[in-house]
C-alpha cells in the first residue's frame, strides 16, 4: 500500500466533525439504555422505594394509638416525611451503585479508552454522561415519588391528612427526584476518582451509612450538625414537612448536598483530565 493510499484511507475514516455535546449525550444514552445493570438498578429503586413507603406508613398507622403525644404530633406535622423518607434512604443505594458502575466498569473493562478516542475532550464526555444519567434518574424517581405519595397518604389518612396541592408536598416530591439524581452524580464522581467498582461502591456505602453514625458520637450539638451535613442527612431534611427537630431547613439541606456534589464533581473532572486512561 502506497503512502498516497494510506492518506486517502485515513481521510475517509476521519470524523467529518467534532462530536458536540448533543452527540455525546446521545452516545451516552445508547450505552445507558443497553446496560442490563441500568434497568436492574432502577427496577430495584422502584421496588425498594414503594416497599419501604408502604411498610413504614402501615407500621406507624397501626402503632399510632400507642405512640406518645410528641411522636403523634410529629406524625401529623411531618406526614410527607414519613411517606417519602424511608424510600429515599434505601432506594438511593440502587442509584449509587449504578452511578459507580457507569464509569468504574468502563475503567475495569478498558472501554474508557474507546470512549476517549471517540471524544478526546474528556470534560464534555464526563459531563454528557452525568447529564444523561441524572436526567434519567430524576424522571424515574419522580414517577416513583408521585404514586408513593398517594399510596402513603391513603394509608395514613386515618390519623393525618396530606394534599398534593400543598406546597410542602410538592416541594418534598420534587426533592425526592433531586436527591436521587444528585446522589447518583456523587456516586459517579466517586467512581471516576477511584476507577474500581468495588472500591467506589464501598466508599459510597460508608459515606451514607457509616460516616453519619460516627459523627453523631461527637459530643454536643457539633456532632448533630456534622451528621446532618452529610448527604444522607440532607435527604431527611429535604423530604421533610414541618419537622422542628431538623437541624437545617430543606433549602439549606439542598445547598449542603450541592456542595458535596461540587467538591466531588470538581475532583472527578480534574482527575479524568490529568490521569491516564
Amino acid at each position: 500500500m502506497t503512502t498516497a493510499t494510506i492518506a486517502r484511507v485515513e481521510q475517509s475514516v476521519r470524523p467529518t466533525h467534532r462530536p458536540g455535546f448533543t452527540d455525546l449525550m446521545r452516545s451516552e444514552w445508547t450505552k445507558l439504555k443497553t446496560l442490563r445493570s441500568t434497568w436492574w438498578s432502577l427496577g430495584t429503586m422502584i421496588f425498594v422505594s414503594l416497599g419501604f413507603t408502604i411498610a413504614a406508613c402501615a407500621v406507624y398507622t397501626h402503632e399510632f394509638p400507642t405512640l406518645d403525644a410528641a411522636t403523634q404530633t410529629q406524625f401529623r406535622q411531618d406526614t410527607i416525611g414519613l411517606i417519602l423518607q424511608p424510600g429515599a434512604q434505601f432506594a438511593q443505594l440502587a442509584v449509587c451503585v449504578l452511578g459507580v458502575l457507569l464509569i468504574a466498569s468502563e475503567y475495569s473493562t478498558g472501554m474508557i479508552r474507546a470512549t476517549m478516542l471517540a471524544a478526546p475532550r474528556r470534560t464534555p464526555a464526563l459531563l454528557a454522561k452525568a447529564a444523561t444519567f441524572a436526567g434519567l434518574v430524576f424522571v424515574v424517581a419522580e414517577l416513583v415519588a408521585i404514586p408513593s405519595f398517594f399510596i402513603g397518604s391513603a394509608i395514613t389518612s386515618t390519623h393525618a391528612t396530606t394534599s398534593i396541592t400543598d406546597l410542602t408536598s410538592v416541594r418534598a416530591i420534587l426533592a425526592f427526584g433531586v436527591y436521587m439524581s444528585v446522589m447518583g452524580l456523587i456516586a459517579l464522581a466517586i467512581g471516576t476518582l477511584l476507577r474500581h467498582p468495588a472500591a467506589g461502591i464501598s466508599l459510597v456505602l460508608a459515606l451514607q451509612f457509616v460516616v453519619p453514625g460516627v459523627l453523631t458520637l461527637i459530643p454536643g450539638s457539633i456532632g448533630k450538625h456534622l451528621s446532618a451535613a452529610t448527604p444522607s442527612g440532607a435527604s431527611v431534611m429535604m423530604s421533610s414537612g414541618h419537622n422542628a427537630s431538623n437541624v437545617y431547613s430543606p433549602a439549606m439541606a439542598l445547598l449542603i448536598l450541592l456542595a458535596w456534589l461540587a467538591v466531588l464533581g470538581a475532583a472527578a473532572l480534574t482527575s479524568i483530565k490529568k490521569r491516564d486512561v
